[in-house]
């Protein structure tokens, strides 16, 4: 299964904490990757915590402005075993430890094989599509 980079994005209008601040991505299914690396599923239990995640992005915010480094993603939809395989992204607070809001416009996306690099607004118009 490729990797697929998802490029670095700024978001202007940050009104939350200007530290502390993550981006929690969980797998809604495990899905086995073409590397042959079983994803496994995200728990997400408790509300207080979401549960266990996928991968952690420390984010940065300055003037306003949250920008999400690069991610590095396992393609979803050419999985061996569970093709409509989809992750979710929370942003995080660590100050309070507690969730901020979801990522995304439903909650849910597929990582496509390519391009790669590809945008987050493009992997939300596949998710819009679903």
């Amino acid at each position: 299964m490729p990797l697929i980079t998802i490029a670095s994005v700024d978001i202007a209008g940050w009104q939350g904490n200007a530290s502390g601040i993550s981006l929690r991505i969980y797998a809604n299914q495990s899905f086995t990757a073409q590397s042959g690396d079983i994803i496994p599923r995200s728990v997400l239990a408790n509300p207080a915590s979401l549960g266990t995640f996928f991968k952690s992005v420390a984010c940065t915010v300055a003037s306003g402005v949250l920008t999400i480094p690069a991610v590095t993603l396992d393609s979803t939809v050419d999985s061996t075993d569970n093709p409509d395989a989809t992750y979710s992204a929370v942003f995080w607070d660590g100050t309070s430890n507690l969730p901020i809001q979801t990522f995304g416009h439903r909650g849910q996306f597929p990582v496509p094989v390519s391009p790669t690099p590809t945008t987050w607004a493009a992997l939300f118009a596949t998710e819009a599509n679903q």
